[in-house]
């Protein structure tokens, strides 16, 4: 069996209540809980291919996710959501992503 090298993470984030964090990878996505720390589940790169950034609503499974990295599976935003649409805030840089879930704060924040 051949071992795969570590592939590098693209970006950390918590959710809104710092009780879980989520973790995108070059091999996919992983989601923690902190208290006490374990992993709570994953998408794979088979699933979602490299990410570039994923952000988490509370402790929902409604999740933002951005393609990135060496393979993206992903071309734009994607969500488990249909709400989630291009950000149209004058300023607001393209990339990102908004939905009308008050919570979410308007728009999905650049690494």
């Amino acid at each position: 069996m051949t071992q795969q090298p570590l592939r590098g993470v693209t970006s950390l984030r918590f959710n809104q209540d710092q009780s879980c964090f989520c973790c995108a990878m070059e091999t996919g996505v992983r989601i923690y809980n902190v208290e006490p720390l374990m992993e709570k589940g994953h998408l794979d790169h088979e699933q979602v291919g490299s990410m570039g950034l994923v952000e988490m609503l509370h402790r929902s499974n409604l999740l933002a996710l951005v393609g990135g990295g060496s393979s993206p599976k992903f071309s734009e935003i994607s969500g488990n959501s249909p709400h989630l649409r291009p950000c149209l805030t004058p300023g607001c840089p393209s990339g990102r992503a908004e939905t009308p879930h008050e919570d979410m704060g308007g728009c999905v924040r650049d690494p």
